[in-house]
């Protein structure tokens, strides 16, 4: 299969995403998606979010355990846990899903480093599905901040946020968290590790961003989903350019040979034509001897 196919293939998967998203019942509170390459903490950090440090909700595990998308609904609004990014197609199918519901989305990345080059390109995603509007919508999480050895996590913060601004154009929300720290506070009832853990100034921020975008909800969801309709019908007559342009590419030889036979089949014929009328007119003058 070639990379046209894959292309058509892929158009045809979002369209059909698109009428099951259209057609299911959309909850009236704001979506929060957890998203990123896989073992970057999403599930433990959601865990945390939601109050159950203790008794998680989302799976976690030494491997990957989140598969299928999975929502929890709150008081303010619904997380959703994503499958990580970057390991099986299926599994990037349900995480892309999860995105095309959300309000907001929480880019999870696990130091030590800056973004790699895969999650670049997940970010310029995170830009197709939701525009200009991105910048309201998107919340850079740096995990692991328990593991910050010699201010080496101030360092990374600052590169992320200036390879987001190169690649996206804007500045991001950037918030540092432990969700083991937070664990262990709640475990301890120490409320200043909860706080220096990173994950009460992340609800904040949150509630914020999901209080802003309340009035007008409704009306951006069917925004995008005019927007996506519109963007999908424009690739999808794109690739059928594309495709008839190759067809007409791999049968215009053919037809010049063609259209060569038939030029030739029509000046024999012609030939024939004025051959059997001379026959003709020498065999009348030969009878009327």
């Amino acid at each position: 299969m070639d990379q046209a196919e894959l292309y058509i293939d892929a158009l045809e998967a979002e369209c059909k995403r698109l009428q099951q998203q259209q057609a299911q019942t959309v909850p009236p509170k704001p979506s929060i998606a957890a998203w990123g390459l896989v073992k970057a903490g999403k599930s433990s950090l959601l865990n945390m979010l939601s109050g159950h440090a203790q008794e998680e909700y989302f799976a976690t595990g030494a491997v990957r355990t989140t598969r299928t998308n999975q929502q929890l609904e709150l008081e303010h609004y619904v997380l959703i846990d994503t499958p990580g990014l970057g390991i099986e197609q299926s599994d990037s199918q349900q995480a892309m899903e999860g995105l095309d519901v959300a309000d907001v989305v929480m880019f999870v990345h696990a130091p030590p480093g800056e973004l790699d080059e895969e999650e670049i390109d997940l970010l310029l995603k995170l830009h197709d599905v939701h525009g200009d509007a991105l910048e309201q919508r998107l919340v850079m999480v740096l995990s692991l901040l328990d593991k910050d050895q010699d201010g080496a996590m101030a360092q990374v913060r600052e590169r992320i946020e200036s390879q987001v601004l190169r690649c996206l154009g804007f500045q991001p929300t950037c918030v540092e968290v432990s969700s083991r720290r937070y664990q262990r506070g709640v475990e301890l009832g120490r409320q200043g590790m909860q706080e220096k853990s990173g994950v009460p100034a992340l609800v904040l921020q949150l509630e914020q961003m999901t209080s802003a975008l309340g009035p007008q909800l409704a009306a951006s969801r069917h925004k995008r989903l005019v927007q996506r309709r519109e963007e999908l019908s424009a690739a999808l007559d794109r690739a059928l350019e594309q495709e008839q342009a190759k067809v007409q590419a791999l049968c215009a030889p053919y037809a010049k040979t063609a259209n060569a036979f038939i030029t030739l089949m029509s000046s024999i014929q012609s030939q024939f034509s004025i051959k059997t009328a001379e026959l003709r007119t020498a065999r009348e003058k030969l009878s009327s001897l």
